[in-house]
């Protein structure tokens, strides 16, 4: 995932933290989001992985 090595804040934001981010991992027909959170210059953190088709997904 380079992205969230090379440029976190290009992924896109969930409310209205600056820091709170999500990351589309696409996969076969559907994919998976990845929630993070960007504590630093040099670290995230990675809160969940969902899936796409699942029935509480936003």
């Amino acid at each position: 995932m380079m992205t969230l090595r090379s440029s976190p804040f290009t992924c896109r934001k969930v409310g209205s933290s600056a820091f709170l981010r999500e990351l589309i991992v696409s996969f076969g027909h559907s994919g998976y989001v990845a929630l993070f959170e960007i504590q630093n210059a040099d670290e995230i953190a990675i809160l969940a992985v969902r899936h796409q088709l699942e029935d509480d997904y936003h």
